[in-house]
């Protein structure tokens, strides 16, 4: 899955792009490559910036960088 590992990353690595993710989540995952699918937008739906950079982590744990 890299798609996961980029998005994971990148929210590891850059605020602002996690402040992007939560304002305009397809727009953000559209500037790194990623399709945002409506899947994928769903499950960002609602999310704040602070869950998403601690689940970014939790997933990352090891694995990105």
């Amino acid at each position: 899955m890299p798609d996961i590992q980029q998005l994971v990353t990148k929210a590891l690595n850059d605020p602002a792009f996690v402040k992007s993710l939560v304002e305009n989540p397809a727009s953000a995952l559209q500037s790194i490559g990623i399709e945002p699918t409506p899947e994928i937008l769903e499950a960002l739906k609602g999310i704040d910036a602070a869950s998403l950079q601690k689940l970014a982590a939790a997933f990352g744990k090891d694995k990105a960088a």
